[in-house]
């Protein structure tokens, strides 16, 4: 029996469902491209971006990024911002905080080694001057005639003016985006590390994964965990984007980007449309795993944030072959959302990865609720629910319909007996549907009982629901 009350929940997996008694069924679904927003174009934004990742502080929203190069044949990173009003209209402060000429207009910080994550701490108790906490890869004396990865803290009261603070943690490898928030009660942080190790062989060998760590303080931190999935499956994960969803506050969206690299697909290989980028990138990294790489994009959730459901299939698609696709670094979609203020969220994804020129950043659309559901095709198809309680008596519901299909309401007895009238036809396509029975009834006669729903539907997707 699940104990509902007003909360949001979605149809993105089982949590809601009698799978023996529903025929509809899941599917993930695509976010839609739009235009392009704004062009990475400055010094070594032409060499490479990694990361991008979104934030409100209040006035605007703000990407963060780092971009990456070789600069008198030393490797160099910047960490630099641009910000924007509305998600769609973006442009480059004038920070004037790195001196390195144009390229210092919008950074930050000149000292990060691979890839550095910026948020807002929530925490109440927070000081003022550390309101913007930044973590970011660094290496560090291991105290033992050599350097360890370490996960380094920058605080700052403005986002801008970034202060070193301390190590949070040495347990891990780091090298990818590595995410943190304050979740109402503690500090959790998402890192990057291998499992399947081969002692004395290449790193690259063992699998990337992703790990779980909390903390009270932001500065004493428990041994990250592995964090597992339902399915069982292994494969390496490259980054995580794990994001506490704002519309369900009891669960944790992720992103992560799905590595996958071989000596075996030669054949298709020598005819990509990017084969030249990825050999020329091999050449000019000395890292021949350049050219064997592909990456892509899928959707991961949980309701605890250690166990989780994902879809196999990718949610972000390389696309159709083209000169500067289908490599290595490809479809990293942005950390964060926008509100249009509308029904959808606006997210990012930069291109040409690995290719030296500009990087064009394209703006993204998915659905509020909306990165999979539940559904019914062109034949009738049914959902019901388990046993649940909830408080309320109004049903809305997120949907997606067409003209010919439909989808009806009605609630059940434990036992699946009807218990009330069946709901009026319900169609169209909104994030917030009132559900209305032909009697003028309401769902309150319900509350408080334990009760299952049966939606009935054809051609209809489902994505949430939610009573008030």
């Amino acid at each position: 029996m699940i104990d509902l009350g007003k909360k949001r929940e979605v149809f993105w997996d089982d949590y809601l469902i009698d799978t023996e008694k529903t025929t509809a069924f899941h599917t993930i679904i695509e976010p839609i491209k739009k235009e392009q927003v704004f062009l990475l174009d400055k010094g070594l934004e032409n060499a490479a971006v990694s990361y991008p990742h979104v934030l409100y502080d209040g006035e605007k929203y703000r990407m963060y990024y780092v971009s990456s190069g070789n600069r008198e044949d030393k490797p160099l990173s910047y960490y630099s911002v641009i910000e924007s009003e509305d998600g769609i209209t973006w442009h480059r402060p004038v920070l004037n905080i790195c001196d390195v000429g144009e390229e210092g207009w919008s950074n930050v910080l000149m000292t990060v080694l691979d890839n550095a994550f910026t948020f807002i701490d929530t925490n109440p108790n927070c000081p003022a001057e550390e309101k913007f906490k930044t973590i970011a890869k660094e290496y560090i004396d291991d105290g033992k005639d050599g350097s360890c990865n370490a996960l380094t803290c920058f605080v700052s009261s403005d986002g801008y003016h970034m202060k070193r603070s301390h190590v949070m943690t040495t347990e891990g490898h780091f090298d990818t985006l590595n995410t943190a928030h304050f979740d109402g009660e503690k500090y959790v942080a998402y890192i990057r590390s291998f499992h399947d190790i081969i002692e004395g062989a290449d790193i690259n060998l063992a699998k990337r994964d992703v790990r779980v760590m909390y903390s009270t303080d932001f500065k004493q931190w428990t041994t990250p965990k592995l964090i597992e999935f339902y399915d069982g499956i292994d494969y390496p994960l490259y980054t995580n984007n794990v994001i506490p969803y704002e519309r369900a506050p009891q669960i944790k969206l992720g992103f992560p980007t799905r590595y996958v690299e071989g000596p075996d697909r030669q054949g298709s290989f020598k005819q990509l449309a990017s084969r030249g980028v990825k050999e020329n990138a091999a050449e000019r990294l000395k890292n021949d795993r350049v050219a064997r790489a592909v990456t892509d994009t899928i959707f991961m959730f949980s309701r605890n944030g250690e166990k989780w459901e994902r879809y196999n299939q990718a949610f972000l698609r390389n696309g159709y072959e083209n000169a500067d696709n289908w490599i290595y670094g490809d479809g990293y979609p942005s950390y964060g959302f926008v509100d249009s203020g509308r029904e959808v969220y606006y997210f990012y994804v930069d291109e040409c990865h690995i290719t030296p020129v500009a990087k064009p950043l394209y703006r993204y659309e998915v659905r509020k609720d909306g990165f999979a559901c539940i559904m019914a095709g062109g034949d009738e198809a049914v959902v019901i629910t388990k046993p649940l309680i909830f408080e309320g008596s109004q049903l809305h519901l997120n949907f997606s319909g067409t003209a010919y299909g439909y989808m009806y309401v009605d609630v059940l007895d434990e036992n699946c007996n009807p218990i009330s009238p069946e709901s009026y036809e319900v169609y169209g396509d909104t994030i917030d549907r009132t559900v209305e029975f032909p009697d003028g009834s309401d769902f309150s006669a319900y509350a408080g009982k334990q009760v299952r729903l049966r939606f009935r539907m054809r051609d209809t997707k489902l994505f949430s629901m939610k009573f008030e």
